[in-house]
């Protein structure tokens, strides 16, 4: 498995588990207020694009890490 596909997997795997929590362990005052669901949008972006951002500044595309 390569390692962009790694990082996505942790990614997605942080959203699925936000996801969860907001769903079963959230009251419904919270996950029905205006702002919530900027901030969990925002929460899931971060949980895919963090991922890849840290791959592409540990290894930015053209570089050749074999040896």
């Amino acid at each position: 498995m390569s390692k962009i596909i790694a990082r996505l997997l942790v990614g997605i795997l942080a959203a699925l588990v936000l996801k969860l929590i907001s769903t079963l362990l959230l009251p419904a005052a919270i996950t029905e207020s205006e702002g919530f669901d900027t901030i969990i949008s925002l929460c899931y972006a971060a949980c895919i694009i963090v991922p890849c951002v840290i791959y592409f500044v540990k290894a930015p595309p053209g570089t050749d890490n074999r040896g």
